[in-house]
């Protein structure tokens, strides 16, 4: 008989928890809460972190502030909203969160355009060079720096020499994304107070056979799937002091193997040295 009473409870448990699933499942999408407020939309997108389907992704974001705010904050998308570079905008617009179990994450926010109180051309002051936090550029790792030296003299010299003066920073982290005018972009993080001002990467496509012999003495530590040089340009497409690279991409990891030819160079600073070649090399992720 206990036996028997014990079966029927476990089985009403059952049912009652299938028909507990069930209503959460028709409840399907339902929002949870909406709000309308005023925003200034700074005159230019500033490189942030998004999110979306469980992961988080670099892109261009809006800097934006609200009503009284001191501070620019970062909005990733305002549906129905067309953005022109170079306006500083006063908006009105909605905010409404959602809740829907069905969904692999179930609760998100969506911002949408009511309307545009003004347009002005104008550089919006005071904008931060990024909204990336700490929590994401740590997580990307920092270059390896490699080089070869070949000369009859002077050799430990132009070691010491390229072991104290690398040709970019060792102790920043170097991020990567595609903006929305579809041009690579870097910008190079080593905490919240050092930042190398972001910058558009020109690539134009190389053959195997116009890159550097000397590149052999340092090669990738994989298959390459492409070859190319990099030159930096700033924002407004001028040409920055950074050196360009020649870059083998590599096929399995999403590596960049950065090289720079510096035999020329020492060569004339060191007349008497006998430098035959002289290389570094750069192994950048390519997040």
């Amino acid at each position: 008989m206990k036996t028997q009473k014990l079966e029927i409870l476990i089985l009403f448990l059952c049912i009652f928890g299938f028909i507990g699933c069930d209503n959460k499942d028709e409840e399907g999408e339902k929002v949870t809460d909406y709000k309308e407020y005023s925003l200034t939309i700074a005159s230019k997108k500033i490189p942030g972190v998004c999110w979306s389907d469980g992961f988080n992704y670099l892109s261009d974001v809006y800097a934006v502030k609200k009503e009284n705010a001191q501070e620019w904050e970062s909005l990733g998308v305002i549906d129905e909203f067309e953005f022109e570079k170079g306006y500083e905008y006063k908006v009105k617009i909605s905010e409404t969160n959602y809740l829907d179990y069905s969904m692999g994450n179930p609760a998100w926010t969506e911002y949408e355009l009511l309307e545009i109180i003004s347009k002005d051309r104008k550089d919006s002051e005071n904008l931060p060079l990024h909204f990336i936090p700490k929590s994401y550029y740590e997580n990307v790792q920092l270059p390896k720096y490699r080089y070869v030296v070949d000369a009859d003299n002077n050799q430990k010299l132009i070691e010491e020499e390229l072991e104290k003066k690398s040709l970019i920073p060792l102790d920043f982290h170097y991020m990567f994304w595609r903006s929305e005018d579809k041009f690579l972009r870097c910008i190079a993080i080593k905490d919240d107070n050092n930042t190398l001002e972001p910058c558009i990467i020109k690539s134009e496509n190389k053959d195997l056979k116009e890159m550097p012999e000397s590149y052999k003495l340092l090669p990738p530590k994989e298959n390459v799937k492409g070859f190319m040089e990099w030159t930096f340009l700033n924002e407004d497409g001028n040409d920055t002091n950074y050196p360009s690279f020649d870059v083998f991409l590599g096929r399995s990891t999403k590596m960049a193997y950065l090289y720079k030819d510096l035999s020329k160079y020492y060569k004339n600073k060191y007349p008497q040295a006998g430098v035959k070649t002289v290389v570094v090399s750069y192994i950048i992720a390519i997040n």
